[in-house]
């Protein structure tokens, strides 16, 4: 890569588009750890509400799950749709949300358009010629001009200088980009994909379109196809692209073009589950047909109100995943989310006895800044406190005052958890208590209550029993 092409992708990592330092950056540390679990993963994304509630709206919609079953917890979306593709997803979901969130430009928004409907129409051709891995498609397609989108959010007087070159003295847009830039929008595009370790693809389908791999030519043939009809589906021009695509897929050419307008209506659907509503217009589609099911799975992620059927049916998730003897760490994955989302908890921790039994240690912890809570979260139980408390009664515990003398709270512990009022239960495997669940309003500084108290207590029974089980069938 040219020096200038490193400045821009850095430019719009860290400067311009500053949400992919945070959530694509944190997505790539969890691709390249050695070991990652499904924690890793849903820790960023529950981080973000919206992140949330788009993963969950496109693991319920009918283009994934095909069962019809609820999944309603990101941890149960990971697993049911496989952490590529939610990595994948997500990915895609924080760069459309950030490059929607700032100062779009018509050109921008007519391009990611163009992306949705060409990613929709490729999946479908995927799907059409048996492929295994279809989704991988869509996300090329749908990535395809992420470099040519980003730029034109956030260009300044090199993108006046591309449009004089091209409208007043006939450059063509590459040699444009190249004079002005000393790169292309294709290579920013690559670049910046290459950053954020996504979509191999479409490294293949940008650089060698002609390659006769059937995966590339459904990218190629989705994209002639959604540049052409975005003028007209009646020109010459997407006719014979039309054509084309009968061929590849193997449809009569007398019944493409009513296949090929289908999946455009169905692309404004995929754009509404991405977040992406404003680009609908630009889509080649009578809008008024097109139906907004709205957002069933939405949550503030800073301030987490409590949805008893949210908890019913994360409890439901939880029994459903028995049956496959998930791991310990699921379990708690499950139940955390639950008492963060379902019980409206704004902090939530799981921490583990360490080997040697003399001190308890955050493993995981879900809501705001989680990772710093997770780092300073690690209590002696030498001593005479709440948390050795905890393990000698072996029952949860509400403390309405951390700073009352009869808590036995010390200083290093109230700084670290910064909350007057907090609940605490202890996890029990086999009559052996194995750690604790800790959570907290902290964040929000709203009182915790009785009803809280008991659908807190629930969950760490239903986690309880869950562990129980798996450890009984192993045993």
């Amino acid at each position: 890569m040219s020096e200038n092409l490193d400045n821009w992708i850095e430019r719009i990592s860290e400067n311009e588009l500053p949400i992919f330092n945070y959530t694509v950056n944190a997505i790539n540390d969890v691709v390249s750890k050695d070991a990652t679990s499904t924690s890793d993963l849903s820790q960023i994304i529950l981080r973000d509400a919206n992140l949330t509630a788009r993963v969950l709206r496109l693991a319920n919609s009918a283009s994934y799950n095909i069962t019809g079953s609820t999944i309603s917890t990101v941890s149960r979306a990971i697993i049911y749709l496989g952490f590529n593709l939610v990595r994948d997803i997500s990915m895609s979901l924080a760069i459309i949300d950030a490059l929607l969130s700032g100062q779009v430009k018509e050109h921008a928004l007519k391009l990611m358009a163009q992306s949705f409907h060409a990613a929709v129409q490729a999946r479908d051709f995927a799907e059409r010629r048996g492929d295994d891995a279809a989704e991988e498609i869509f996300i090329a397609a749908l990535l395809r001009y992420v470099g040519e989108i980003t730029f034109w959010c956030v260009a300044g007087e090199e993108g006046k200088r591309i449009i004089e070159l091209t409208e007043q003295r006939g450059f063509s847009d590459e040699m444009a980009q190249q004079e002005v830039l000393g790169f292309t929008l294709d290579q920013l595009t690559v670049g910046l994909t290459c950053d954020w370790h996504i979509s191999d693809l479409l490294h293949s389908a940008i650089n060698k379109p002609q390659m006769g791999n059937p995966r590339i030519q459904d990218i190629v043939y989705s994209l002639k196809l959604s540049q052409k009809s975005s003028v007209s589906w009646n020109n010459k021009a997407t006719l014979a692209v039309a054509n084309q695509i009968a061929d590849h897929i193997n449809v009569k050419k007398d019944d493409v073009l009513t296949l090929l307008r289908s999946n455009a209506d169905k692309a404004a659907d995929v754009a509404r589950l991405f977040g992406a509503s404003s680009i609908i217009k630009y889509l080649p589609i009578d809008e008024e047909d097109i139906k907004d099911n709205g957002d069933e799975h939405f949550f503030d992620a800073n301030c987490p109100v409590p949805d008893p059927l949210l908890q019913l049916n994360i409890l439901r998730d939880l029994s459903g995943i028995l049956i496959d003897k998930p791991d310990f760490n699921l379990i708690l994955e499950i139940i955390l989310e639950g008492i963060y989302r379902g019980v409206g908890l704004d902090r939530t921790v799981f921490a583990m006895l360490t080997s040697d039994k003399k001190a308890i240690k955050a493993k995981y912890a879900l809501g705001k800044d989680n990772q710093n809570f997770i780092n300073k979260f690690h209590f002696s139980l030498q001593t005479n406190n709440i948390f050795s408390k905890l393990i000698q009664s072996h029952q949860p515990i509400w403390v309405k005052d951390s700073q009352a003398k009869k808590m036995d709270i010390s200083e290093d512990i109230r700084l670290v958890l910064a909350s007057r009022e907090f609940y605490l239960a202890p996890l029990i495997v086999l009559g052996r208590i194995v750690g604790l669940i800790y959570a907290d309003r902290q964040p929000s500084k709203r009182k915790l209550d009785n009803e809280s108290f008991d659908s807190f207590k629930h969950f760490v029974q239903q986690a309880n029993q869950s562990l129980d089980y798996i450890t009984a069938q192993k045993n």
